[in-house]
């Protein structure tokens, strides 16, 4: 497997939210932490896509309300 292509980011961030982020995800580093949360956030994506593309053709109920817009 090709290791995946890495660039160098610099963000201004709050401290709380980095810290907070990193107990929930129990994660070592912040840059571990955003790595998880940004993982989190493609995961959310595809899982919202896939519903989105069932919405009407079954009886999903939204409990979650990844739906909504």
């Amino acid at each position: 497997m090709k290791p995946e292509k890495r660039a160098r980011k610099q963000f201004i961030l709050p401290v709380a939210k980095i810290k907070k982020a990193r107990k929930i995800l129990s994660a070592e580093t912040d840059t571990e932490t955003v790595e998880r949360a940004l993982d989190l956030v493609i995961a959310d994506g595809e899982i919202r896509r896939v519903l989105f593309s069932v919405k009407g053709s079954c009886n999903i109920e939204d409990v979650y309300g990844r739906l909504a817009r």
